[in-house]
C-alpha cells in the first residue's frame, strides 16, 4: 500500500475519531465509555453468557476476553480498554479493505469518498467504542473482498456469522455463486453459536429466546414492527406533539416540514441549470428537516436513502454484494422495532461502497453531505459524552 494512501486512511480515521470522542474528555474516563450495550459486552467478556445476555452473539466479547488475557493487563478497566482498542483497530483495517474494493470496482475517487463518508459519519461512533460494528465491518468486508483469498473469505464469513445474526446473510450470495466452501464456513459460524447455546443452557436457540424474554423482541422477520414505523414517519411529517395527541393540534410543524420538502424539490429541479442555488436550497432543506424532527428524521432518511442507494447502484455491484445488501436491508426493516436499525444499516459494506460511488459522481452534493455529517459527528459525540441516547 502506497505511503500517501496509508497517510490518507490513517488521517481520516484519526481525525474522525477525535471529532467523535473529544467530548468524552469532559467526563471522567474510562467510565464515560462504559454505557449502553458496552456494559453488556464487557459483562460477557468477564463472566460469559448468562441469562438475558445470551441474546448477544459470542465472538466480540470472546475477542475482548482473549486480548485482555493475552496482554495480562492488570487494571479494573482492562476489559474496557481492550474492547476500545480492538474496535478502533478493526475499523482502521476495515477502511483499508473497503478502499481496496471501491478502488477495484470504480477507481480512486470512489475509493477515497468511501473512506471519508465511512469515517465522518455520526454512526461511526459505534465503530469507535466497544460495540460490534467495527468487527462486523471488518469481517464482512473481508468476506466480500475480491482481493482476499477464497478460503479466508469463507473464514471471515463464518466469523461474521458468529458476531451478529445477520452475518449468515452472506450465505445466499455464496450459494448463488456455487462457492460451497465459503457457504459451509458461513453456516459453521452460526452452527458454533447454536452449539454454544446448547452447551451453556441446553438450548441451541438461547439467543432467540433471550431476545424474546429478556429484551421484549419478537425473534425473526415479521411485521410486528409496522406500528413503530408508522409512529416514526408520523413524528417526521407531523411532529411529536401531533403524534402523541393522535390528532392535529400543532399546525406549525407540518407546515414547516412541508416547506423543507418543497425546498428539496426545488433544489432537485434547479440542479442542472443553477447548481449553486440548488446546493443552497438543498442545504437549507436538510438542516431545516433535521432541526425540526431531530433523530426521527435521521432514522427515516437513513432507511429511505439506503433502499434508494441500493436500487440506484444495483447493477454496479457484484452479485454477492447485491445479495448481502438486499438481505440486510430486508432484515433490518422487518425487525420488530426501529431501535438501532440505522447503525446496523451503517455497518453494511455494500451500502458504504455505493455511497462512495455516488459521492464521486456528485462531488458538490457529497461535500454538503460530508459537512453535515461532520457536524452530526460532533453532536453525537456530545450526546454520548453527556449520557444521552444516540442510535
Amino acid at each position: 500500500m502506497e505511503r500517501s494512501l496509508l497517510k490518507f486512511l490513517f488521517s481520516s480515521w484519526a481525525i474522525s475519531r477525535l471529532l467523535l470522542l473529544a467530548p468524552l474528555l469532559l467526563q471522567p474516563l474510562p467510565q464515560a465509555l462504559n454505557r449502553w450495550d458496552v456494559v453488556h459486552y464487557l459483562a460477557l467478556a468477564q463472566h460469559g453468557a448468562q441469562g438475558n445476555l445470551q441474546a448477544f452473539f459470542p465472538l466480540w466479547p470472546a475477542l475482548i476476553a482473549w486480548l485482555f488475557s493475552a496482554t495480562a493487563t492488570i487494571s479494573s478497566n482492562g476489559f474496557l480498554w481492550a474492547g476500545f482498542g480492538l474496535a478502533n483497530f478493526a475499523f482502521l483495517i476495515a477502511l483499508g479493505l473497503m478502499h481496496q474494493q471501491a478502488l477495484r470496482l470504480w477507481g480512486d475517487r470512489a475509493a477515497r469518498w468511501t473512506v471519508l463518508l465511512a469515517c465522518f459519519n455520526p454512526l461511526s461512533l459505534f465503530a469507535a467504542i466497544p460495540y460490534t460494528e467495527a468487527l462486523y465491518l471488518l469481517l464482512t468486508a473481508a468476506a466480500l473482498s475480491q482481493t482476499v483469498a477464497p478460503l479466508l473469505q469463507g473464514v471471515a464469513a463464518g466469523l461474521a456469522a458468529a458476531t451478529r445474526p445477520t452475518g449468515v446473510l452472506l450465505l445466499p450470495g455464496f450459494l448463488l455463486q456455487r462457492r460451497w466452501a465459503a457457504a459451509a464456513l458461513t453456516g459453521l459460524g452460526l452452527g458454533a453459536v447454536l452449539l454454544l447455546g446448547l452447551r451453556s443452557s441446553g438450548d441451541p436457540f438461547a439467543f432467540l429466546h433471550a431476545q424474546q424474554s429478556g429484551w421484549g423482541h419478537q425473534p425473526g422477520l415479521n411485521l410486528s414492527g409496522l406500528p413503530r414505523w408508522q409512529r416514526l414517519f408520523s413524528q417526521i411529517l407531523l411532529g411529536g406533539q401531533n403524534t402523541e395527541a393522535g390528532e392535529l393540534v400543532d399546525f406549525v410543524f407540518p407546515v414547516l416540514m412541508l416547506s423543507c420538502a418543497l425546498l428539496a424539490i426545488a433544489a432537485w429541479r434547479l440542479n442542472q441549470n443553477r447548481p449553486n442555488s440548488a446546493l443552497i436550497l438543498g442545504g437549507i432543506s436538510l438542516m431545516g428537516a433535521w432541526l425540526l424532527a431531530g433523530s426521527p428524521f435521521l432514522n427515516g432518511a437513513m432507511a429511505i436513502a439506503s433502499a434508494a442507494l441500493l436500487l440506484w447502484g444495483w447493477a454496479r455491484l457484484p452479485l454477492e454484494q447485491r445479495c448481502f445488501a438486499l438481505a440486510s436491508i430486508a432484515a433490518y426493516l422487518l425487525k420488530q422495532n426501529t431501535i438501532s436499525f440505522e447503525r446496523h444499516l451503517y455497518a453494511t459494506v455494500p451500502l458504504l461502497l455505493l455511497l462512495g460511488l455516488w459521492a464521486s459522481l456528485h462531488p458538490r452534493w457529497a461535500k454538503l453531505l460530508l459537512g453535515f455529517s461532520s457536524l452530526l459527528c460532533l453532536v453525537f459525540g456530545l450526546r454520548f459524552a453527556s449520557g444521552g441516547w444516540v442510535g
